[in-house]
């Protein structure tokens, strides 16, 4: 266990959580139920660094985490979410005049974002992830890459913006990462570099143990992701929230380094955490209620969202194994098996067979699309999502 803070190296760390036998991963989707069910599992240990706000997994052990097996993580398929993604391909081709340049994608998964952003751009793209997949590349595409890590090796590789989205909580050295980037994007002139993350600011005032992962290790608010970067030798163009503020963006260019913090923002981060431990247990709590109720009055529940957030929320919530399944739209999901519970995830028609009473929607920002979809397949089952303010109020 680390005594030091990975992001400024300060040694004044408080404990915020402790979970245990949480799946060691949660976007890899199994083909066997009961292999699904025999998933690893480990131990998570959150603390939150005093001196700079950053909050990691103490308890995290990146040998047991294997990257390199196929997972599953896009959101295309989503309209909300397509309409997120292109707001910002806009801002990022458009305010960085990108036509005719050279992107560089660190983490770029199935590289979906990547090609629509050199796409609308007219630019040439490169990605690079450990599960690279030429084969979801589009015929005809100006974008290629690599199925490797990003590290020391690879400082060499440049663009004119540099993009690492939902990458940088899955990194235990935060600094040591940040500063490999900033020697890429020293390689040419005005290089920018964009970076995307969870929001820990919504999570830890929510008591969102939904959002708490294994490979997720590091965690970021405004004041902690900025702190991480002006000391690595960047400048902040801007930073803020987007996708109902669960993200946190971030554009920089290479600077100097400034170790300087803001000690009431930090101070704010650390009262947060203060109460998360409490705000997790009244939530655990209410979910617990609201699935053993459904459950014994012989009402079916479904859970909507086979992601990340159902494997937490199961593995905290389900202990009777009461949900019925989970349901997503993205067909590379469907028919396959949540890791650790096992879990059936369906396609929307499939619930025409399973007629649900009760929908539990994982990400609260597609409620709109959720009920639209059940509504064109004549369905009226209860509808609550993660987020919302149960109190001791549970459909009837």
């Amino acid at each position: 266990m680390s005594e030091k803070c990975w992001a400024c190296g300060g040694a004044a760390i408080s404990e915020v959580f402790r979970i245990r036998n949480l799946a060691l991963s949660s976007l890899i989707l199994m083909e066997d139920r009961e292999e699904a069910r025999r998933f690893p599992r480990g131990d998570l240990e959150l603390v939150v660094c005093e001196d700079c706000g950053f909050i990691y997994n103490r308890a995290f052990r990146p040998e047991l985490v294997d990257y390199t097996m196929p997972y599953e993580s896009s959101q295309v398929f989503s309209p909300r979410f397509r309409q997120f993604a292109d707001q910002l391909i806009d801002h990022l081709a458009t305010d960085y005049h990108l036509a005719g340049k050279e992107v560089l994608e660190i983490g770029c998964g199935d590289a979906s974002f990547l090609q629509e952003l050199c796409k609308k751009a007219g630019a040439l793209g490169f990605g690079i992830d450990p599960t690279f997949d030429h084969n979801r590349i589009e015929e005809g595409s100006n974008v290629s890459g690599v199925a490797e890590f990003y590290d020391a090796d690879h400082i060499d590789l440049g663009g004119d913006l540099i993009c690492c989205r939902h990458t940088l909580e899955h990194i235990q050295p935060v600094a040591e990462f940040v500063s490999w980037v900033r020697e890429s994007a020293l390689s040419r002139d005005g290089t920018v570099v964009f970076f995307e993350i969870p929001d820990t600011e919504r999570i830890l005032v929510e008591g969102a143990f939904w959002d708490i992962y294994n490979e997720h290790c590091s965690y970021f608010t405004v004041p902690s992701l900025s702190n991480l970067f002006r000391s690595q030798g960047f400048d902040v163009i801007r930073i803020g929230k987007g996708f109902d503020d669960q993200y946190l963006l971030i554009d920089a260019v290479p600077g100097v380094i400034d170790n300087t913090t803001d000690e009431a923002a930090v101070i704010a981060v650390v009262d947060l955490a203060s109460t998360f431990g409490d705000n997790v247990r009244g939530e655990i709590g209410s979910w617990r209620r609201v699935l053993e109720q459904a459950h014994d009055a012989g009402r079916r529940t479904v859970l909507w969202g086979a992601s990340s957030k159902a494997v937490a929320f199961l593995a905290a919530v389900d202990r009777d194994h009461t949900v019925t399944a989970a349901v997503d739209i993205n067909p590379f999901k469907q028919d396959k098996f949540l890791p650790g519970s096992g879990l059936t995830v369906l396609a929307p028609e499939a619930l025409l067979e399973t007629r649900p009473d009760l929908v539990v929607i994982m990400n609260p920002v597609y409620r709109n699309e959720v009920t639209a979809t059940l509504e064109e397949l004549a369905l009226s089952p209860d509808v609550l999502a993660l987020g919302d303010s149960l109190g001791n109020k549970v459909p009837a």
